[in-house]
């Protein structure tokens, strides 16, 4: 995949079918406009190219409004594992909103990516203070010969898919409900720190994540997870809280990997949340803890990790998920 970070980069000699978005956390309905302009790509013989931010426009307005779902770095990689074959992703910046719509199809969409046609949603806008829509990007396609198509939103559950909603599912701890609309587990990615090693006394020893403060994280709670380290994927059961049998003031994300005894501070790890098990609770002392952590990797070792070893039946979901993992991070079994 060719990737251009900025517009006067742009360098391309051949005819494109193009969509534009800012794509956050490309779920189930970004992928269906994606693989629409791939497909077109693949048909009439010219390149799919993917244009859109690396921060979100609606933070260059209300710094810190809207937390992400993903980072810039994991977007590229969703989209080249798709098949894209050119990827834009700039920052949205005052320049950005100073454009105007004609500028931006004869400037960029025409004179830079040579658009043969646009794929976009239905509720596409665009150039300075959103004056641009489908229908005057359409009579633009008229004038100047491109094609145009307007995707109706894409429904699950008779509910259009949208990044609001993953959003909410997982400030509610609902990360089942994330992974329908995203179409794959969400994550978290960030540097193993020194926490307060609580865990290594009771025999659980976890990895404590510092995470970026943009990134949207799940609500307080244990989770079943997988838990990626040099290329390997294992499982875990992930602490989202302060830690209150311990009496522990401050967020943390902390992760007991399963058949996994490494050291592995100042590494980066990657989480992905498959399902909440139980609320964050206040024991009574460190052995109750314990007796329940005991519980918790025994759910995640009964229910995940015979799956990814293959010594139970039924989890062909659950291994298409993991190799989903495995093509866009590159991993090989």
């Amino acid at each position: 995949m060719i990737v251009f970070n900025s517009l006067d980069d742009i360098d391309i000699p051949f005819e494109t079918c193009v969509t534009i978005g800012n794509f956050d956390g490309v779920h189930r309905g970004h992928q269906t406009l994606i693989n629409k302009a791939i497909d077109y790509s693949k048909e009439n013989d010219v390149k799919s190219v993917v244009f859109t931010f690396s921060n979100h426009p609606v933070n260059f307005f209300k710094p810190g409004y809207v937390k992400n779902i993903i980072s810039a770095e994991e977007k590229e990689r969703i989209v080249e594992s798709m098949g894209v074959d050119i990827y834009i992703c700039i920052p949205f910046d005052e320049s950005m909103t100073q454009i105007s719509a004609r500028y931006y199809v004869e400037n960029i969409l025409i004179d830079k990516l040579h658009v043969k046609k646009m794929v976009i949603g239905h509720d596409f806008s665009f150039a300075r203070k959103k004056e641009g829509s489908p229908e005057l990007l359409k009579s633009f396609g008229e004038e100047l010969k491109f094609e145009v198509e307007v995707v109706t939103p894409v429904l699950l559950d008779g509910k259009r898919v949208s990044s609001t909603d993953i959003r909410k599912h997982i400030a509610e701890g609902d990360v089942v409900a994330a992974e329908h609309l995203l179409g794959r587990y969400f994550a978290v990615e960030g540097k193993v720190v020194r926490g307060r090693q609580i865990g290594r006394t009771i025999g659980f020893p976890t990895a404590n994540m510092e995470y970026e403060s943009c990134m949207i994280i799940p609500k307080i709670g244990i989770y079943a997870t997988l838990v990626i380290i040099d290329n390997e994927i294992y499982c875990g059961a992930t602490s989202i809280g302060t830690n209150p049998t311990v009496n522990g003031k401050k967020l943390s994300v902390e992760t007991y990997i399963l058949d996994f005894d490494r050291e592995i501070y100042d590494r980066e790890i990657r989480v992905e949340f498959v399902e909440k098990m139980r609320e964050e609770i206040k024991f009574e002392s460190k052995e109750a803890l314990r007796e329940q952590l005991v519980k918790d990797t025994q759910y995640v070792r009964d229910n995940y990790v015979k799956c990814l070893r293959g010594s139970i039946d039924k989890c062909e979901e659950f291994n298409n998920k993991v190799e989903n993992i495995r093509q866009i991070l590159k991993i090989k079994n």
